[in-house]
Order: structure tokens, then sequence, then C-alpha cells
């Protein structure tokens, strides 16, 4: 497994997800502050959403799987992932 100066893989995947989730917060934050509608509201709050929509269900009458996800990317999430790999490189 790669071994970096701070650990496993696992660091560096807590890290980016935790840079995304704190970067889809401020967006969403400076998105409700700030203006309402636009270019600028709409590149730092809407973004694009890939997944499976609606979700695969599997019924086998005794059991029923659904399988399913969405993924939103914004501006402000890719940037708070490019932030915490740019603080995650110095450590």
């Amino acid at each position: 497994m790669a071994e970096g100066k701070s650990g496993s893989i696992w660091f560096y995947i807590v890290i980016l997800i935790v840079g995304a989730v704190i970067g889809s917060v401020l967006g969403e934050l400076i998105g409700q502050l700030g203006i309402k509608e636009g270019l600028f509201h709409d590149i730092l709050v809407k973004g694009v959403c890939p997944g499976i929509t609606p979700p695969a269900t599997i019924d086998l009458k005794f059991l029923t799987l659904t399988f399913g996800f969405t993924l939103k990317l914004t501006l402000s999430s890719v940037l708070g992932v490019v932030v915490a790999g740019l603080i995650m490189k110095k450590i």
C-alpha cells in the first residue's frame, strides 16, 4: 500500500473529502448570503450532478436491493479539494 509522509492512502482520501465538504459548505454560504441568482450563484452553488437517477432497484421477491448515488460537483467543492491538496502537500 502506498505510504506517504503522513500515513496511508486513507489519510489522503479523508483529507480530500473534508476539503470537498468544506468547499461545498462555503459555496452554499456564499450563495445564500451573496447574490441569489446569476452566473456567480450558478457557478458556486448549482454545478453538475452526475449519478444514477432514479436509483436502480432489483426485486428478488424476498429481497429488494436499491443502488444509487449522486455526486454534486461545484466550483467551490473543487476549490476545496485543491486547497486541501495544497495543504496536504505541505504536511
